[in-house]
């Protein structure tokens, strides 16, 4: 009930062990981050797809492992997005 409260009066929460390092990061700011590693994901499968077709790399496990990576990570962000859009549509709908 304790966290309840902090949260009502606006205190931030701070969550993790005690040797863990807590950081004030803008919203924006992770959201660009995270953006451009689903990029980086992404450019990576390409780059080990494209190894695999020209036949410099015979690893077909690590090309599926960083395929799948890039998917997944494509997905979480396609899922965020949705979310923030939701939140979004019911915040507009509330009236004053």
């Amino acid at each position: 009930m304790d966290g309840i409260k902090a949260v009502q009066s606006g205190n931030i929460i701070k969550v993790g062990s005690e040797n863990s390092k807590v950081s004030n990061v803008d919203f924006k700011d992770f959201l660009i981050e995270s953006l451009e590693k689903v990029n980086a994901d992404q450019l990576y499968a390409e780059k080990m797809d494209e190894a695999l077709i020209l036949g410099e790399t015979d690893n077909l496990h690590d090309v599926m492992i960083a395929s799948q990576k890039a998917e997944v990570s494509l997905s979480f962000a396609v899922q965020v997005r949705n979310k923030v859009l939701e939140a979004y549509k019911e915040i507009m709908r509330i009236q004053m």
